[in-house]
């Protein structure tokens, strides 16, 4: 996962829990409000109705005045508190919430009412003299039935502002006990995020940088096989690869410019040789020739002035050697049989094939195409693999020749050749260095061969790979196009050969 994708859900879980505590909060806050709302009006309530039962009880008091000091303004008295009564009753009625609460209401103001019209009859009967029926009326009736039900009714509506006062506040407590809780647990739960988060910065993205600080500064001091051990697949994995692909990309050119000193070097030596050593090989060969052709010169001295010349000319050709690994590929190329050249080389390594008792096991394409060759370099380069072969491969060994046509899509895409042998194969610490000049694993080699063939085979727009053979020995896989590469020279003037 990428590291920017880490930290945008970093972030973005930081920022949820964040505004899970804020609604937390804002619902712990409604609901406190909404409960100490509902305690508040239910506490109102009970105030209310409990100031109802005093003016009640006065009412009554207005009664038992007129009964039994014959007070006259008492009915007037008890008038006006039952309007008074009356909009507390109708007050509490428009206030009420629940139907219950309306329900209880309504006994009550039927019970007043009840009071209310027992009071008036007894009024009127005190004022007609009537003193005993108002007297049996108001302890038959008033005091053991209707004051009886007021109260009683004003002890229900009491008991249920009580009760509603007892919910809201354990609501209220219960809100607080939640709303603690869950803000607890979400900043909990946002510690341990950000702690985690913390934690997964310091493993994901502060190591790999402390990682990828000490390899480039390992490889800034040259040691360019050192790679970045960042294997994340994120941009610190991304950039580390980056480095390391510039560390192998910066030891190839490393590697190339060794070579490219090692050949100017060797350019600027083969002058010299050319100048100080080829001259006097001629020289040398020249008088030893016209030695040689004198008609007095004894058979031992013919033998010794052969080995002169001999050897002159295995000097040449080593100095020839030396200065054509140097010098620049053209190819004059026509159209030949690949086969037909793969046989002269084939006729020229002949003395050591069977002198070794090399089988040779060709298995070549018969109908393989014609394709732009020049055949002397090319025959060049295969005498040079195949010599090559001969000394890897033991007496009496065997080396495996063959040929094919490859195919890309519906089409040909090439001429594949290679050569197998049964030697020991190429060490692994050299399979990436036998391509440079002088680079020989060979006592008495020189190191050019495989230069020199892997020159000629690019200068026709091929290309030559080596690899050991599970089974023992050293394969050689050389690719040629079918059409000409746009590199070589077609006017056949050619100097090179």
């Amino acid at each position: 996962m990428l590291i920017r994708t880490r930290l945008r859900i970093g972030y973005l879980v930081i920022f949820t829990l964040a505004l899970c505590i804020g609604l937390v909060m804002i619902w712990a806050m409604r609901g406190w409000r909404a409960a100490t709302e509902d305690l508040t009006y239910a506490h109102a309530q009970s105030l209310k109705a409990e100031r109802l039962r005093g003016d009640l009880y006065r009412q009554i008091k207005e009664i038992l005045d007129r009964l039994v000091s014959g007070d006259r303004s008492a009915r007037q008295e008890f008038d006006a508190l039952g309007v008074a009564l009356e909009g507390s009753l109708a007050d509490l009625r428009r206030h009420s919430r629940t139907p219950e609460e309306g329900e209880r209401v309504q006994v009550l103001v039927e019970a007043h009412l009840q009071v209310t019209s027992l009071a008036s009859e007894i009024f009127d009967l005190l004022a007609t003299g009537a003193r005993d029926r108002a007297v049996q009326k108001v302890e038959r009736e008033l005091e053991q039935v209707a004051f009886v039900r007021q109260d009683d009714a004003i002890d229900r509506l009491r008991a249920y502002y009580d009760a509603a006062s007892q919910r809201s506040l354990q609501r209220t407590l219960a809100i607080g006990s939640r709303g603690e809780l869950l803000a607890g647990t979400v900043m909990l739960l946002a510690l341990a995020w950000g702690g985690g988060l913390l934690f997964g910065i310091q493993q994901w993205l502060v190591k790999p940088l402390q990682a990828i600080g000490r390899s480039t500064a390992i490889i800034s001091t040259g040691e360019l096989d050192h790679t970045v051990q960042v294997a994340s697949r994120d941009e610190l994995g991304d950039l580390a690869a980056s480095i390391n692909r510039m560390a192998r990309s910066l030891k190839e050119i490393q590697e190339r410019l060794l070579q490219a000193e090692r050949v100017a070097a060797a350019g600027e030596l083969s002058a010299y040789i050319a100048h100080n050593i080829r001259n006097p090989l001629a020289s040398i060969r020249s008088s030893a020739q016209a030695a040689l052709n004198a008609s007095q010169v004894s058979e031992e001295v013919r033998i010794d002035l052969t080995s002169v010349i001999e050897t002159v000319d295995h000097l040449g050709q080593w100095v020839h050697h030396f200065l054509f690994a140097l010098k620049p590929i053209t190819a004059t190329l026509t159209p030949s049989d690949p086969n037909r050249v793969v046989e002269q080389a084939l006729d020229v390594v002949r003395p050591m094939i069977e002198q070794k008792r090399i089988t040779i096991e060709l298995s070549a394409t018969p109908e393989l195409p014609v394709i732009p060759l020049d055949e002397r370099y090319l025959e060049q380069a295969f005498v040079a693999l195949l010599t090559n072969a001969c000394d890897a491969t033991p007496q009496g060994g065997k080396i495996r020749i063959a040929s094919r046509l490859i195919r890309e899509g519906d089409g040909p895409a090439g001429i594949v050749i290679e050569l197998a042998d049964n030697g020991g194969g190429i060490p692994a610490e050299m399979l990436q260095r036998l391509f440079t000049p002088y680079m020989t694993t060979k006592r008495d080699g020189v190191g050019l061969g495989l230069t020199m063939a892997r020159k000629i085979i690019s200068a026709h727009g091929g290309s030559l790979a080596l690899s050991n053979r599970p089974e023992g020995g050293t394969t050689v896989n050389i690719h040629l196009p079918l059409t000409d590469h746009g590199g070589a020279d077609h006017d056949g003037q050619d100097s090179d050969h």
